[in-house]
């Protein structure tokens, strides 16, 4: 029976399934903060401006940042067995089932993890709410609230993302010939950027721009990251979708003198630069969002330098910033590795032919470094620039110059950061990988 293959096939492919499970669960914990602190300001008669004002200034863009590393991660998953649903369709499975059962593995999934999310969501939100208390923007009486409005927000959001991610990939999934499945390349790999990816990825750059061109005639206050946070967002988004153009030449590389295994990662880079994409996506956004909000704060905290003054909201509102940016911080990081172990894992078959080939473990390994490096560096460079929309009009309206306030350091530790969160996802899978036997991977999923 058809209605039995979905259950099936979450269990045959556990491992990436509860990789996207971890990053719904994880993004619902995030929207749900946000939407406990909302719906905690509307209950409230009294002391309830700032429990309004940061949800809307901060959980918007928040909500952007949870949608795509749902959809991403999803999209991820299901673009891995593109061949597997080719080789159901040469036998008999028509289209509308594929979808159906692609959409109905994802909310197989989806259901568990969206319910685990919530009640450390709540937890979140009520060490939000605590930190607004101790900085004195809301009365210590108030209470946290957290019912069905807060239940809609956090699970309706990564639900409808999920969804979303499994109908667009289903239904380009759906429509890949089945004589597609005797091929041992991929299916997918044909087309780096799709017509619909570059149109969606240069309207959000569009966006990102407007709303950063927006952020210099806007009045110096507390509502300015209102549209500087969310040009960064929308610019590193746009620059993601639009990732495969920048990896393309790294062809380049592959004709320099830097060894064969060298020349092989970049040549790798290039021709799979959709998958290539895939991975370096999540980490354009978290390079964007850790050094756009840092610099954005710290360029903040630069012009209020002593002790906090009672009034000054800016000041004030500080700390609670800091632990709001490191919450987003850790979703993306969340998203990063998830997105690394699976499209690493995935690639236990090539790793097999390769070796098949004459390749060492050795030479596996430094190809897959070279790799892994190659696309990181691009990620910062891409995250880098989206940073600059959000951080370039803030502090030209906050100081008046274009360069933000904030140590050095900072950046650096972002740039580490990203690396290492790159290797310590990707050496070990391989190294794991490697272990299997080189025939035996060759009959692997």
């Amino acid at each position: 029976m058809m209605w039995r293959l979905p259950f099936r096939t979450v269990r045959a492919h556990l491992g990436s399934y509860l990789a996207s499970a971890a990053v719904l669960a994880a993004g619902t914990a995030l929207l749900t903060a946000f939407a406990s602190l909302l719906e905690t300001g509307l209950e409230t008669g009294r002391s309830s401006g700032f429990l309004i004002m940061l949800p809307a200034i901060l959980g918007g863009w928040t909500v952007a940042i949870v949608a795509f590393g749902v959809v991403s991660t999803i999209s991820l998953t299901i673009q891995h067995r593109e061949q597997e649903l080719a080789l159901l369709r040469s036998i008999a499975a028509t289209p509308r089932q594929i979808r159906q059962s692609v959409v109905l593995e994802t909310v197989i999934v989806a259901l568990p993890a969206v319910a685990v999310g919530l009640l450390p969501g709540v937890g979140l939100g009520a060490i939000v709410l605590g930190r607004l208390v101790d900085a004195t923007l809301v009365e210590a009486s108030v209470e946290l609230t957290a019912g069905w409005l807060c239940v809609a927000i956090g699970a309706g959001t990564s639900l409808v993302a999920a969804v979303g991610a499994a109908l667009i990939s289903s239904r380009r999934a759906a429509s890949i010939p089945p004589v597609r499945a005797l091929s041992e390349a991929s299916p997918s790999a044909t087309r780096a950027l799709t017509r619909v990816r570059a149109i969606s990825g240069l309207g959000l750059l569009a966006v990102g721009l407007s709303l950063a061109a927006t952020t210099l005639f806007m009045e110096n206050g507390p509502l300015l990251s209102s549209t500087a946070g969310p040009a960064g967002v929308a610019v590193a988004v746009g620059l993601a979708l639009l990732s495969p153009v920048a990896l393309l030449p790294v062809r380049w590389l592959s004709q320099a003198r830097i060894g064969a295994t060298a020349r092989l990662a970049t040549r790798n880079a290039h021709v799979r630069a959709k998958h290539s994409a895939g991975v370096a996506s999540p980490l354009i956004l978290l390079v964007g969002i850790a050094a756009g909000t840092l610099y954005m704060q710290s360029t903040e905290d630069s012009i209020h330098r002593g002790p906090v003054a009672a009034g000054d909201v800016s000041g004030q509102l500080a700390p609670v910033n800091y632990l709001i940016v490191i919450m987003i911080i850790g979703f993306s990081a969340i998203v990063v590795i998830n997105t690394l172990v699976a499209a690493t894992r995935r690639r236990r078959r090539e790793f097999g032919l390769l070796r098949l080939s004459a390749a060492t473990r050795g030479q596996v390994l430094k190809m897959v470094t070279v790799e892994a490096v190659v696309t990181a560096c691009i990620a910062v460079v891409l995250g880098t620039v989206a940073a600059a929309a959000t951080t370039v009009p803030y502090s030209l309206v906050k100081t008046g110059s274009p360069i933000a306030s904030g140590p050095v350091w900072m950046y650096l530790a972002i740039v580490g950061g990203a690396f290492l969160l790159v290797m310590v996802a990707t050496i070990p899978t391989t190294m794991g990988a490697l272990r299997t036997r080189p025939v035996d991977a060759l009959s692997a999923a």
